[in-house]
């Protein structure tokens, strides 16, 4: 399974086709220009002279060209530049003397849903009056009673609502779009941070070992060289395990088992001439904490056949108290006081914390050697 094609439960980018979803609402804001037939058509019937014929057809394609690119740009990542708006009033306005009633029946429309997107609060407010203002003295204008005109300022105003809701939920649809993007990214990052982490903790110990049964090998290699093949051998299998673990992380993050780390804790101490004494829990450990204390076991183990310089070491488990415990306790020098936390430790931390548990490091309490304890919280049986 590779990391980049991680998604998160029901967040997956992919529940909605935004771009898609873009394209319908642009073809959709087209489709309204189909409301200029009407007047278009009245007018072509009442057999216009030449002259009025080009100024209907230039304020037209005027107010059919500032639409498109006003609601392409409303429908993108973006807000559409102010003269366009603008371009679709002056051609509604324009087109008042010529083309009759039907044009300002139909005109306001366009006016009022291309000036929603730049225009806000007190202005658009202002807009809006200005629009039913002409509209309504326009129609007056044509001879029409004030019985036939009384309800356009209404739908104007019902008109400004109903965009105005459209474009708050657009933008949190884009919103939504940017915010579920950065999930799955963070989802991605994650992962790899894990996969990592894994990849280090799986490989930490058996390349310490690989290390170690090198050195001696190298010592042993004059004077008895039935030894030094035989360490040689020794790395040849902890490579090949090496490389098994590396394959069963890729295929699936394998868990480790406490049992295989308590095994190879002491045998990768034992090379290192360090004595392991292990207490195990009295009673069963649950297997999601087992896990993080196989983990907790192979790290601390790493760690003390590099850095501790010890003689002997202790693991002590147990179960009480609603979580289980993992101790990694030896005699050696540990850490220089100040030193950071290396990557294993901290990825340690972090899955500890992840579950609820806690790490701890430092001097045991009567100041001798240096003591790791994990802590992992666990349901009541």
């Amino acid at each position: 399974m590779s990391v980049d094609d991680v998604s998160v439960d029901d967040v997956s980018v992919d529940d909605f086709d935004f771009s898609r979803g873009r394209a319908a609402a642009r073809a959709g804001s087209a489709a309204w220009l189909a409301l200029l037939a009407w007047p278009l058509g009245a007018f072509l019937w009442a057999s216009p002279g030449a002259g009025r014929v080009l100024w209907a057809v230039a304020v037209t394609a005027v107010l059919v060209v500032c639409w498109i690119r006003t609601t392409w740009a409303v429908f993108g990542p973006g807000r559409p530049a102010p003269w366009w708006p603008a371009g679709v009033a002056a051609a509604a306005l324009a087109g008042m003397p010529v083309l009759g009633p039907p044009w300002a029946y139909v005109s306001f429309v366009f006016v009022v849903s291309a000036l929603a997107p730049v225009v806000r609060g007190a202005a658009f407010a202002a807009a809006l009056a200005a629009t039913a203002a002409v509209t309504t003295g326009a129609l007056a204008a044509y001879g029409l009673p004030l019985g036939q005109i009384w309800w356009v300022p209404l739908v104007i105003l019902a008109e400004a609502g109903a965009v105005s809701a459209l474009l708050g939920m657009g933008e949190l649809l884009a919103r939504l779009a940017a915010a579920r993007a950065e999930v799955a990214q963070l989802a991605v990052d994650n992962e790899r941070l894990r996969f990592a982490r894994d990849l280090h903790d799986t490989l930490g110990h058996t390349l310490t070992s690989i290390t170690i049964s090198s050195q001696l090998a190298a010592r042993l290699a004059r004077d008895d060289p039935e030894g030094a093949a035989s360490r040689m051998a020794d790395v040849e299998r902890a490579a090949r395990r090496a490389l098994d673990e590396v394959r069963h992380s890729v295929a699936g993050y394998r868990a480790p088992a406490l049992s295989d780390e308590l095994r190879r804790a002491t045998g990768g101490l034992a090379l290192a001439g360090i004595r392991l004494e292990v207490s195990p829990a009295a009673g069963p450990i649950p297997a999601a904490a087992e896990t993080l204390l196989a983990w907790t076991v192979r790290e601390a183990a790493t760690n003390v056949v590099r850095h501790s310089r010890a003689r002997r070491c202790r693991i002590a488990l147990a179960v009480d108290d609603g979580a289980a415990t993992v101790e990694v306790r030896d005699d050696g020098t540990g850490p220089a006081p100040g030193t950071a936390p290396g990557n294993g430790l901290t990825g340690l931390a972090e899955r500890l914390a992840a579950a609820g548990g806690r790490l701890e490091t430092g001097p045991p309490p009567d100041g001798a050697g240096y003591l790791l304890r994990a802590r992992v919280p666990v349901e009541p049986s």
